[in-house]
């Protein structure tokens, strides 16, 4: 069984600092817990709020709006950086059960949806007027064959691609939405927390691009007079941008 502490201590403070940003607009909000679990040299991570708890949000005093946030994690067998696999940013109102928007990210969507998309649910008659027809250009059955449904469509059923695998909206990015658009309550402090932890994960996501593009990454360095020479002094194979750059 390999050796996974520095994934689980990456997991636990990826825990926490979810916890501080909820904590913006949710001064009471749950503590975001890590599960660990390894199953056959497979080492998974589940982080979501205790007893599964929505945050719950105010605006103006009154509790109007209840938020999930959860992600999957798993190990990189290139780098000792933890990956998300899987993530959902889920807003809901106050009392029902029907979301209001979901911001998902699935590493290995099983359909042909973005692997980061927005669904929206709401209703106008102009979506699904555009929506009741076989939708026959696409791969989807459940688009194709849609005019013979038994239930009419609905603007939750569209998948807005968001950024790709590397380029996703942040929870961060979720929150501050929040605050502008709704006016959500927050913390006197949170656009400056958010901003740093943004900034975090920004970097983070950065060292993963060049690590997956290192003979871009080179010629980059190069041209802004670096010295850069693979390593050995070798020759070193193109990276396949194909694994996320082409990524719908």
């Amino acid at each position: 069984m390999g050796d996974f502490s520095v994934q689980e201590r990456q997991t636990h403070e990826f825990a926490a600092q979810t916890t501080a940003t909820v904590r913006t607009v949710c001064p009471d909000a749950p503590d975001w817990i890590a599960e660990v679990s390894t199953h056959k040299g497979a080492w998974r991570a589940a982080i979501a709020a205790r007893d599964d708890k929505p945050a719950v949000l105010a605006i103006d005093g009154r509790r109007l709006l209840r938020l999930k946030v959860s992600y999957e994690c798993t190990t990189s067998t290139r780098h000792s950086y933890i990956l998300v696999e899987k993530s959902a940013f889920i807003l809901l109102p106050a009392k029902g059960s029907e979301p209001l928007v979901r911001l998902e990210y699935l590493r290995h969507p099983q359909s042909d949806v973005p692997c980061c998309h927005l669904q929206v649910h709401a209703h106008r008659d102009a979506w699904t007027f555009a929506m009741a027809r076989n939708g026959v250009g696409s791969r989807r059955r459940s688009v194709a064959t849609r005019a013979s449904a038994e239930r009419a469509p609905q603007l939750s059923d569209v998948h807005f691609p968001v950024g790709g695998p590397r380029l996703r909206p942040t929870l961060e990015d979720f929150l501050e939405m929040l605050i502008h658009d709704l006016g959500v309550d927050h913390s006197d402090d949170a656009i400056a927390v958010l901003a740093r932890h943004r900034q975090g994960w920004r970097i983070d996501q950065a060292r993963a691009v060049i690590s997956s593009l290192p003979d871009i990454a080179a010629d980059v360095l190069r041209s802004a007079g670096y010295t850069v020479s693979p390593p050995d002094g070798e020759d070193r194979p193109s990276t396949d941008p194909g694994a996320w750059l082409a990524r719908y």
